[in-house]
């Protein structure tokens, strides 16, 4: 059987084709990457929302054992005892 050729543009629509999809592969790689990335930000983000509310935590036990049970205008510095 004799070999063919594919005409010029349809061999360049072949490799145009080769490109689009190497770049597809490259994007998922990069958008797979940036999940990572993604990932690693929200574990930090975590720990400085648990050491946060820790913190938060141990400062309100300090306040009400200061100045017993009540709400704080946070505006003013005011404390109204709660009953």
């Amino acid at each position: 059987m004799e070999d063919k050729l594919l005409e010029k543009e349809e061999l360049q629509t072949l490799k145009d084709f080769r490109i689009k999809e190497e770049n597809i592969i490259l994007s998922f790689g990069q958008l797979a990457y940036q999940r990572v990335q993604l990932d690693e930000q929200e574990d930090d983000l975590l720990d400085f929302k648990k050491k946060f509310d820790k913190e938060r935590s141990t400062f309100a036990s300090t306040l009400t054992t200061k100045y017993g049970n009540g709400t704080i205008n946070i505006e003013t510095g005011k404390i109204t005892p709660t009953e």
